[in-house]
């Protein structure tokens, strides 16, 4: 693994999760693509299918990370639906860009393996900045890529621009699918990357790593003009998910609301029920959407707020490229709101007072940060989430 601290551990027993070998190529097994029976006949073989195959961490991104067990039917049932979701096949050249720690590696080595596909690997230079990631990509030549929103928004603002002489630099061919988890994707980035790879399928994939993947979606690139947020989508078919009402009664909601998001199923802990702590809203045509952390909540000026959709409103600035908003104590008004932000190479003249005023157009006055500070870059967990505990209270 390319972490110095072990985050993950596999569990001893007979054999390994697939057939894959020391080359990055593997031979398909004869079921690949189908789930393999609930007894555990599948999978490796040597035990029942609830047996833990490894040991994975949370990201720590908004507490302090914790131990989580995968089960080989919790891996079995993933990577055969990711299989069949995108058609991965022995044609395919997967690009790894997560660290084993991170349970997006499931899908690089276990779908890839199973699937018969190539695993093509990168080095942690090659992620360094987005010049050594774009160069590494057109040199691997992927079908495949699956990581997290930063990740593809440093590798489009890296890709060069149309000029006279010439067209974009574009992903596709060969890429042709693009799947992303673990964060918000602002839809302008989004469609960015989009008009990079015209050829590729789009897919958010959303989940814990206590469910793992447990809702998708297929973006469709119509719809992204003038979006102001991505859908995660429908329950992924081995997955059962549930609202619940926040209030005292914790009742399921039906049909349209917003409550917290209960799953169940195969790749969650114990088969669950799990209670996820996300907020996530169902609207009439039946997709949900993310809503934020019901843990991250605060209360500022006697109002309850929801850090994730100042964060929201701050992305949707065109000179924002990421946004993160935390919840400070300031000794002359109590607890309130500070922003920051990622700007765009030609941000102009978007500083704190400019981005205040766009945020009180849109939101409460309670809701606007008293304080947005611009950086570099937002510092960032092990596994490319924003790491909240490293921004400056």
């Amino acid at each position: 693994a390319w972490s110095s601290t072990p985050r993950a551990a596999w569990c001893a027993r007979r054999r390994p999760p697939t057939r894959a070998a020391r080359a990055t190529r593997a031979t398909a097994p004869s079921n690949a693509g189908g789930a393999r029976d609930a007894g555990g006949s599948g999978g490796g073989g040597g035990g029942g299918a609830q047996e833990v195959a490894c040991i994975l961490h949370t990201s720590g991104s908004t507490g302090e990370p914790k131990p989580v067990p995968i089960t080989w039917a919790g891996l079995d049932a993933f990577t055969a639906f990711c299989i069949d979701l995108i058609g991965l096949s022995p044609a395919d050249r997967v690009l790894r860009v997560a660290e084993l720690v991170f349970d997006l590696a499931w899908f690089d080595h276990l779908a890839t393996f199973r699937a018969g596909a190539t695993l093509a690997t990168m080095t942690r230079r090659d992620l360094a900045s987005g010049r050594a990631l774009r160069d590494a990509v057109f040199a691997l030549a992927p079908t495949v890529i699956y990581g997290v929103p930063s990740m593809f928004m440093k590798l489009a603002a890296a890709l060069p621009a149309a000029d006279a002489g010439a067209p974009a630099a574009a992903l596709s061919p060969p890429v042709r699918a693009v799947l992303f988890a673990g964060e918000v994707f602002p839809p302008r980035e989004l469609a960015a990357l989009a008009a990079r790879a015209p050829g590729a399928a789009l897919y958010n994939l959303y989940g814990p790593t206590e469910t793992n993947v447990c809702t998708f979606h297929r973006v469709d690139r119509a719809a992204l003009d003038g979006a102001s947020e991505i859908p995660i989508g429908v329950a992924c078919p081995y997955a059962a998910c549930a609202l619940i009402a926040e209030d005292e009664g914790g009742g399921v909601i039906e049909g349209p609301g917003t409550g917290e998001l209960v799953v169940s199923g195969p790749t969650t802990v114990n088969g669950g029920p799990y209670r996820t702590r996300d907020r996530v809203e169902r609207k009439a045509d039946g997709l949900f959407y993310f809503r934020g952390r019901i843990d991250r909540m605060v209360k500022v000026r006697g109002y309850r707020v929801e850090p994730g959709e100042v964060e929201a409103a701050l992305a949707s600035h065109p000179a924002v490229r990421q946004a993160a908003v935390i919840a400070v104590e300031d000794p002359r008004l109590g607890k309130t709101l500070r922003g920051f932000v990622a700007l765009t190479a030609d941000s102009g003249d978007a500083d704190d007072r400019a981005l205040r005023m766009y945020l009180a157009e849109r939101l409460p006055p309670y809701m606007v940060p008293e304080k947005i500070v611009a950086m570099d870059e937002l510092p960032r967990t092990s596994t490319g989430k924003i790491d909240y505990f490293a921004l400056p209270g």
